[in-house]
């Protein structure tokens, strides 16, 4: 098999780009190294002008678009790096500047999947040198619709379903042309440098079947990364193997000519359009390294990314391999229930205000200075008033917002964020919710999230079972805490029919296994030892101990 390079860049001829233009490959080089970098967001600007002037010129030499196109795609990627972080991992919703940003990064994808999709075009038609390059056209036009459902899901925000076709309509005319396993350079992204029209397309098949809206940043960049590393082992089929088991699903399988990615699909059904991944090699290998990491072997020595260093890879490895390897159970049906409205409390400290009826958090092994206020209470009338409870709660500015319920499927909630929200949201944080305004909180934590093409917020929020008790924690061992200060917990009951056992909820990176925690109960501080981590979220983490 032949590797298809990228086309020269020409080195002589042209003429200087004026105004943010160029007609060949050496002005065009010229001119992105006049970029001021020193302001991303201009540069981004300038560069997004740059392309729609040049996908709507007819003056440009076929194959020096193509060079052109190249140059550019370098110069683009590094402006997206330099601005990731404005949204990437971000709460939602963004600031109106982030948004703006994001909304630049996105044309700037669509205009480079233009900008690629004109040199197909054109090579169509004439035919000649360029069309020697399509298996590399084809790749770079997947690789940035692959870009733009996934730049979608940096924010959580749907796309559109045509991208789908765009997608499965180029993979099928590869295809036809016999284009799909010609390997190009893609120092980008591919492994190696090198890529594949095939495994371009089982990338991002693969990426979005992760259910990447129930991700935080870290997992996607965790997924991407080990998708880099093994899709070569993933092959995309027209037809089952011959001794694939009827009765036995696909995991993943794609439907090119249905505007939606991969549903598992049972041998019997496989019809001419479907096309089948094979994941079997790539199964392998990830349970490999599932028991390396149950076997308490570290990330590094078991060849995985870097990006495994800020996550709990055994979970993610668990959740991907289920996703990828062994097909998505069906979700169960949900129902509306009676209640239209839910209220929703966020983060440790403002869940325990509420939890407690309204109790400022004190440190339990201390008398707190009373303030002017509340001494000037107990000199006139014998005690603190009301009055002045409620001018202290108010400074906390703590409140218990009312969103919308959309609909609800065993203990986990689907709410739509209102208007008045003035709260941020992200995959993982620790929220307490109400149905009705004197009904006790219940803690869970946000397990997905979506932006609709509306610009409307919807979150699952996931329920742990039992009703929670307001506690003071700290870690055990003083260094593991940067003082001796005491601060919100949670405990939760055990449910023994439930087989459910009692756990703590405690601020996130506090408590690891084997690590020990202190509870303030009656009696003074109590220690106990962490026994198993099960719930790990971005402020919190839910965990057993003994």
């Amino acid at each position: 098999m032949t590797t298809h390079s990228t086309p020269p860049v020409s080195r002589t001829g042209g003429t200087g780009g004026n105004g943010g233009t160029f007609t060949d490959a050496r002005s065009c080089k010229e001119w992105l190294n006049a970029l001021p970098l020193t302001n991303i967001p201009q540069a981004q600007t300038l560069a997004l002008e740059a392309l729609r002037t040049m996908n709507r010129s007819t003056d440009f030499d076929s194959l020096e678009r193509l060079k052109c196109m190249e140059l550019l795609r370098d110069k683009v990627a590094f402006l997206q790096g330099e601005q990731r972080s404005r949204y990437f991992g971000k709460t939602l919703p963004l600031s109106s500047n982030d948004s703006t940003a994001w909304n630049t990064g996105k044309s700037l994808l669509e205009e480079m999947e233009n900008g690629y999709r004109q040199c197909i075009n054109v090579a169509e038609v004439e035919q000649g040198e360029l069309s020697r390059h399509g298996a590399l056209m084809t790749q770079r036009v997947m690789r940035y619709l692959g870009s733009q459902m996934l730049f979608h899901a940096t924010v959580y925000r749907r796309f559109e379903p045509a991208l789908w076709t765009r997608l499965h309509q180029l993979y099928a005319q590869a295809e036809r042309l016999g284009t799909t396993e010609e390997r190009v350079k893609d120092s980008l992204e591919g492994e190696e440098g090198v890529s594949t029209v095939a495994e371009t397309y089982a990338h991002v098949v693969l990426m979005q079947a992760a259910y990447l809206s129930e991700m935080t940043a870290p997992q996607m960049d965790f997924a991407e990364a080990l998708l880099r590393l093994w899709i070569r082992k993933v092959r995309v089929m027209r037809e089952p193997p011959p001794h694939a088991d009827a009765l036995v699903a696909f995991p993943l399988s794609v439907d090119l000519t249905r505007q939606i990615g991969a549903r598992p699909l049972a041998v019997d059904d496989v019809r001419p359009g479907h096309r089948i991944l094979d994941v079997e090699q790539l199964s392998k290998s990830i349970r490999r390294r599932i028991r390396g990491l149950q076997n308490d072997e570290e990330p590094v020595s078991l060849g995985l990314p870097a990006e495994a260093s800020a996550l709990d890879a055994l979970h993610q490895m668990q959740r991907l391999h289920k996703l990828w390897c062994e097909g998505a159970p069906p979700r169960p049906p949900a129902k509306v229930p009676d209640e239209t409205t839910a209220g929703l409390a966020f983060g440790v400290n403002e869940i325990h205000f509420f939890v407690t009826g309204g109790k400022i958090f004190e440190q339990p092994d201390k008398t707190r200075e009373l303030s002017r206020q509340e001494k000037n209470d107990l000199a006139m009338f014998g005690r603190v008033t009301e009055r002045t409870h409620t001018l202290m709660m108010g400074d906390l500015n703590f409140s218990v917002e009312q969103w919308g319920v959309i609909d609800e499927m065993l203990g986990a909630w689907r709410l739509q964020r209102p208007p008045t929200a003035s709260k941020g949201v992200a995959i993982g944080r620790l929220v307490a919710m109400r149905l009705g305004d004197t009904a006790p909180l219940f803690l869970g934590e946000i397990s997905a999230l979506v932006q609709e093409t509306d610009g409307k917020i919807v979150i699952t929020v996931r329920l742990f079972p039992g009703k929670p008790e307001a506690v003071a924690v700290r870690a055990a061992d003083a260094r593991h805490r940067p003082n001796a200060q005491w601060t919100q917990g949670f405990r939760l009951p055990a449910l023994d029919k439930l087989n459910i056992p009692a756990s703590l909820v405690v601020p996130g990176s506090m408590a690891l296994r084997g690590r020990g925690v202190e509870v303030w109960t009656d009696a003074g501080p109590k220690e106990a030892t962490v026994y198993e981590v099960l719930d790990h979220g971005s402020d919190f983490d839910r965990v057993t101990v003994f």
